[in-house]
């Protein structure tokens, strides 16, 4: 499709119209500006608050590099070659940011992640797909946004069932349904995504079967991100929980030693259920309820005060603190 991409100001102009659209449909639904997009009881907020959820990241990163057009977006435009725990970080704090953020939170970071696309465009090379070299890709392509966000939706309920609790077909239902609203504030049409949650499930599957791919971009992008001595048992784990196809595929191990270790770890995920909810549950979720109370009237708990002092500090990897001002505390690289 070249002529869609030979006037760049025009197409430009029609993604920040459609975004405009998109914000509309999320302000609609939001729960309302303090509370933000999502309620604190709602499905979105039980998955997410799970501390085991920061298990769910690396499955869905590693989903997304498979289809070309990310592959090459991430391997031409990231730099996540010098500055990988830096990426990591602004992509917890994305996430928990347009989860638990309050709504004028959410929809600035959505805006940030909008922008940073716009910029994000190009030819697919062949080292991300050789049948699909010379194809014309953007990042604010709603199909791009699509697969990214079936990937932390898909990846999201398999890592809580696999380390949480089982869920039933209404809960799975209601969860994909909320997500749709974080999804509107990046630019993601609710309308292009599949209808209900058995067509999502039909299009992911349809995806991972057939629409998926590892180049030597995707190979790249994985060996710096599994490369560290650090993250081998995060392989495991990850691989564990990507679709079974695609676990030797993308070169994690997966043999009897793996999956012992990725039992183990899992087990440990499944402890957390045993915690204390000041202990179980990510600081984002601490944070908004504090918001949410005092907004009532009522006081901060001391457990809230002392996780806005850590967040404060970026000594806590999951809170509501932006990276920009926490990260010159944090490891480089």
């Amino acid at each position: 499709m070249p002529d869609l991409y030979e006037n760049l100001a025009a197409v430009s102009q029609k993604d920040r119209q459609r975004r405009e659209r998109c914000l509309a449909y999320a302000r609609e639904h939001a729960v309302g500006p303090v509370e933000g997009l999502f309620a604190q009881e709602g499905m979105v907020r039980r998955i997410w608050r799970e501390g085991a959820m920061l298990a769910a990241i690396p499955p869905a990163v590693v989903l997304e590099v498979l289809l070309p057009e990310v592959a090459e977006g991430v391997g031409r435009f990231s730099d996540y070659q010098t500055k990988l725990m830096a990426r990591t970080r602004r992509t917890v704090y994305a996430t928990h940011a347009l989860v638990f953020g309050d709504l004028s939170m959410s929809i600035e970071v959505g805006g940030r992640i909008f922008q940073l696309h716009e910029r994000v465009r190009g030819g697919i090379s062949s080292r991300s797909s050789e049948g699909r070299a010379g194809t014309r890709y953007r990042a604010n392509d709603p199909a791009a946004l699509q697969w990214v966000f079936a990937t932390l939706v898909q990846g999201a309920l398999t890592t809580y069932e696999a380390a949480v609790e089982p869920l039933d077909r209404d809960e799975r239902a209601r969860f994909y349904e909320e997500s749709k609203r974080w999804g509107a504030v990046v630019g993601l049409p609710p309308e292009q995504l599949p209808p209900d949650w058995e067509s999502f499930a039909r299009y992911f599957e349809e995806m991972v079967e057939g629409a998926l791919e590892l180049g030597d971009m995707a190979k790249d992008i994985l060996r710096v991100l599994f490369g560290p001595p650090y993250m081998r048992g995060v392989a495991r784990l990850c691989a564990g929980l990507l679709p079974e196809r695609w676990r030797s595929a993308v070169g994690l191990p997966w043999d009897a030693d793996a999956k012992r270790a990725y039992e183990l770890a899992l087990g440990a995920l499944r402890r957390t259920r045993h915690l204390p909810p000041a202990l179980r549950y990510v600081p984002a979720w601490h944070q908004a309820a504090a918001r949410i109370e005092a907004a009532r009237g009522g006081g901060v708990s001391k457990t809230t005060r002392i996780v806005q002092a850590l967040d404060a500090r970026g000594w806590i990897p999951a809170g509501l603190a932006p990276p920009e001002e926490v990260m010159r505390r944090c490891p480089r690289g």
